[in-house]
């Protein structure tokens, strides 16, 4: 395990690795450092722009990265491996809204401000001109004007409402929305021709996702109590729509499972429910209650694998399975936080899933709930019985599965401490010390808002934020 800390990021998300997972970004205010992760640690090169950054993406290639500056009147592409290479693409006229790169490096999408339009600046000319003309002058700035735009796109952030195929994003699917209706277009995206347009079955679409295969489009609805999960063809023709019952509060997070078998859901009534792929009907759903209290008359008793994580001084801790499911119960009631109000179990305002996370292997899925935030709980999908229980002494932050192997990496209201789950043990490490970053009023900075994790996309690296201006890049190495 090692675990190094960088402080004073502005920007930390999945974006700061690369898609080959060489190489990390790290923003701070107007200035900007890339590092080279491979074969170990090390700085490349800083840059400084004029004005704070507000966005940064590596290509998919990951030779390239988009810098969006807050003014967002330009948009800067840098190369990795030539500090002096430089793209500026600027709107004369209108301020960028949000910029991503499309599927391939040879396209970058900018909304802009005040217009429901995708504006898409095509590089194929420009990276060879410019490395040409680099050899006799240190820095080129080239304005550029936009090659194509798409009209009356639904979202101005371009973070939803737009999703690229899988396998090489050779299509991207746009929300559209115009005369007061919703539709898809579907665009190849070598020269992004419009290949198929449909109108939806929605009275306000919220995102949309391709399934693993490419063969359909899936997209939801939360509306007036009401939502709609709905499945089309690439030509329109409507598959399936999913409405578990009326009048509920609608769907927090949509995913697909890394084997692409399962349209996994997690809705406000703190159930997720498993829609198969081939016949886009419920499999099974995952409820907490039922899963820790199967019996009416056994209020907090289960009768299951239970793990359970607690706090210590040392700086790594091995943790063992606590309970022996040899044994007749588990008093779960006992384990709450102390600071945690058990009134709130019976609050059905804050009954939801708070997150929930697949494995690589698409074997577990791991999730907790606001009733019982100190838990997670690892659900077998292939036997559809829970598997393991994780008990906290403090409330959970974040977790999120490795891509590439069986580690559940978590973090916990004790932002001292990050744990590692593994089938066969779980463990915890002691955070290096380091002098308190205090903001303006002199208080130390403890928000747990601020706190993710994110993996490397070769499981290799986790980046943790511990808080709005610190973070640490770790290394569990293959066994924790």
């Amino acid at each position: 395990m090692n675990i190094s800390q960088i402080i004073n990021s502005s920007i930390i998300s999945k974006n700061n690795f690369s898609p080959n997972s060489l190489y990390l970004l790290v923003p701070k205010g107007k200035n900007l450092i890339l590092y080279s992760l491979s074969p170990s640690v090390n700085k490349l090169y800083k840059l400084s722009f004029n004005s704070t950054i507000n966005y940064i993406e590596f290509s998919p290639s990951s030779e390239y990265f988009l810098v969006l500056l807050s003014k967002r009147e330009e948009c800067i592409i840098k190369s990795v491996k030539n500090k002096n290479f430089e793209i500026i693409i600027k709107e004369p006229i209108f301020g960028i809204n949000s910029s991503i790169w499309s599927s391939k490096d040879n396209y970058i999408l900018i909304s802009l401000k005040k217009y429901n339009s995708l504006h898409i600046f095509s590089t194929l000319d420009e990276y060879e001109n410019l490395e040409d003309e680099l050899d006799n002058k240190n820095k080129l700035n080239h304005e550029k004007n936009f090659k194509y735009i798409i009209s009356n796109i639904k979202y101005q952030n371009l973070s939803k409402g737009i999703c690229f195929s899988y396998n090489g994003g050779d299509f991207a699917a746009i929300a559209i929305r115009k005369q007061i209706k919703d539709y898809i277009e579907i665009y190849e995206t070598d020269k992004y021709e419009l290949i198929s347009s449909f109108v939806c079955n929605t009275i306000n679409l919220e995102n949309i996702f391709w399934t693993k295969d490419n063969s359909f489009i899936i997209l939801y609805e939360n509306c007036n109590y009401d939502s709609k999960l709905l499945i089309y063809s690439l030509s329109g023709n409507l598959i399936s729509i999913q409405e578990p019952y009326k009048n509920f509060m609608g769907i927090n997070k949509l995913n697909i499972s890394p084997n692409g078998h399962y349209i996994t859901s997690s809705y406000y009534d703190n159930i997720i429910r498993l829609y198969h792929y081939l016949s886009f009907k419920l499999c099974t759903s995952i409820n907490s209650d039922i899963l820790l209290f199967p019996q009416n008359n056994n209020k907090f008793i289960f009768e299951k694998t239970v793990i359970l994580v607690e706090n210590s001084k040392k700086n790594e801790i091995n943790f063992d399975h606590l309970y022996d499911k040899e044994k007749t119960s588990f008093k779960l009631e006992n384990t709450f936080p102390k600071n945690y109000n058990n009134n709130n179990i019976n609050n059905k305002n804050v009954d939801y899933i708070t997150n929930f996370s697949y494995s690589f292997n698409s074997k577990y899925i791991a999730f907790n709930c606001t009733k019982y935030p100190h838990l997670i709980l690892i659900y077998d999908i292939n036997k559809f019985k829970l598997a393991f229980l994780l008990v906290f002494e403090n409330n959970i932050i974040d977790f999120i599965w490795s891509p590439s192997s069986l580690q559940l990496v978590i973090c916990t209201e004790n932002d001292d401490k990050i744990y590692f789950f593994q089938p066969q043990r779980v463990k915890g490490f002691k955070l290096p010390i380091n002098n308190s970053i205090k903001d303006n009023n002199s208080n130390t900075v403890n928000d747990n808002k601020e706190r993710n994790i994110y993996f490397s996309k070769d499981g290799k690296r986790v980046l943790y934020k511990k808080n709005k201006y610190n973070f640490f890049l770790i290394e569990p190495g293959n066994d924790i």
